[in-house]
Parts: C-alpha cells; structure tokens; sequence
C-alpha cells in the first residue's frame, strides 16, 4: 500500500485517495462508516488532478478539430 501512495505522491495525486480496510460481511454498519469516512476525505480532497487533465485535454482536440473544419 505505501508503493501505491509513493507512486500517487511522484504523479501529484494525494496518497489519501487510495485507502485499504477489512471487514467482514456481517460488518454492514463498520462498512458504511468507513466508507462515508473516506467519502468524506475524498470531497475534501476535491476533483481528481487527473480526471481534470484528461478532461482539459480533450476540450482542446476538440477545439483544434473544430478550427480545422
């Protein structure tokens, strides 16, 4: 896990983004606060840098499309 958060620290993406726990299924509530707990992190965090890059990049192949027609 720490080499996953090392590779997302070097590519500028919170290491906070990845997180691991373990719970059984009869841990229905245990499940549902963590996951509220790193939904919360994750709105905090804000956008992902990622999906914001390929986003912007994508809006400018279409522009240069456009300008080509």
């Amino acid at each position: 896990m720490e080499y996953v958060r090392e590779i997302l620290k070097s590519l500028g993406i919170s290491p906070e983004r990845i997180q691991m726990f373990y719970c059984t299924a009869a841990e229905g509530q245990r499940f549902q606060n963590e996951v509220t707990r790193i939904s919360e992190i994750i709105k905090k965090l804000g956008s992902n840098p990622i999906k914001k890059s390929l986003s912007f990049e994508k809006e400018a192949e279409d522009s240069i499309k456009k300008k080509k027609k």
